[in-house]
């Protein structure tokens, strides 16, 4: 069976790493939005506005799942494989 205190580091790096990806995903949402705004044609309807939030928030899953990877390929693995 899994140590206890190790699994409460796991538990501890996965929570760290899916903030850190949460924090890299909404930045990189936020520059996304930015840049598509700045290059839409004029003049800007809602539904473009809205279109461009919603393609850019895309962004915060996949920085969520980097994070978590990260932190899955960076742990040292264990003679019981967890």
């Amino acid at each position: 069976m899994a140590d206890p205190g190790r699994m409460a580091e796991i538990a501890a790096r996965k929570q760290a790493a899916g903030r850190i990806g949460f924090g890299m995903g909404c930045i990189a949402a936020t520059v996304a939005i930015v840049i598509n705004l700045i290059r839409a044609p004029r003049p800007v309807s809602v539904g473009l506005v809205l279109l461009v939030i919603l393609v850019a928030l895309l962004n915060v899953p996949i920085g969520i799942a980097m994070g978590l990877l990260g932190e899955r390929l960076s742990r040292r693995s264990s003679e019981e494989g967890d």
